[in-house]
């Protein structure tokens, strides 16, 4: 594998839209092993700085992988051209790190240092609560893909009307209070509720 920077030889597998599920089979995870993978996008300096510890991670773990231990492969996907991707795990942020094994992902919230990353990759992810694995868009039914798409576009639309709109949710809630208080008041001085 050759490094996109520099010509040097790279041990971290690039994934994406197209690749990531054949490769790595994340919702079974029963036959490529488990997988740490960094989300990244090209012009994020956190990212940038990570850049040379994933790799020596990657190197670290390959060397072992060819004495005969077990370990996990490093990859990587980039944000900006994997878009299915980033919506499918939730990516809010770059570099995001996540460990998926045996149909589980866990969340890499710990500090960005060689040892502290190979420390998760070896098992210490096991330590974690670890959420299923979000099917892919094809592995998905077609009932669950309609839902799935109603539900992002209810969730985007509220996150929408209340990041941008707070002045006009309030409006229009003190709006709806104050027509039904005058339809009561109405309603209660109306001459049928006298007679009854």
């Amino acid at each position: 594998m050759v490094n996109a920077e520099g010509g040097e030889k790279s041990f971290v597998k690039v994934l994406t839209d197209s690749t990531f599920e054949h490769d790595t089979q994340s919702v079974t995870g029963a036959t490529t092993g488990d997988w740490f993978v960094e989300f990244y996008a090209p012009w994020c300096g956190h990212c940038k700085s990570l850049t040379p510890t994933w790799e020596s991670l990657a190197q670290k773990l390959n060397e072992e992988k060819e004495a005969g231990d077990v370990t996990p492969i490093i990859a990587k996907v980039d944000g900006t051209v994997s878009p299915k991707l980033q919506e499918r795990f939730q990516i809010r942020g770059f570099p995001t790190l996540k460990m998926f094994s045996k149909g589980k992902m866990y969340d890499y919230m710990g500090p960005r240092d060689l040892d502290s990353l190979y420390a998760f990759a070896k098992g210490g992810f096991k330590k974690e609560t670890g959420a299923p694995v979000p099917k892919g868009w094809d592995e998905m039914s077609l009932f669950d893909k309609a839902s799935h798409l109603y539900m992002v576009t209810i969730h985007r639309d509220m996150e929408s009307i209340w990041e941008y709109h707070k002045a006009a949710f309030f409006t229009g809630l003190g709006f709806s209070f104050f027509c039904g208080m005058l339809l009561g008041y109405f309603l209660k001085r109306s001459p049928k509720a006298k007679r009854e």
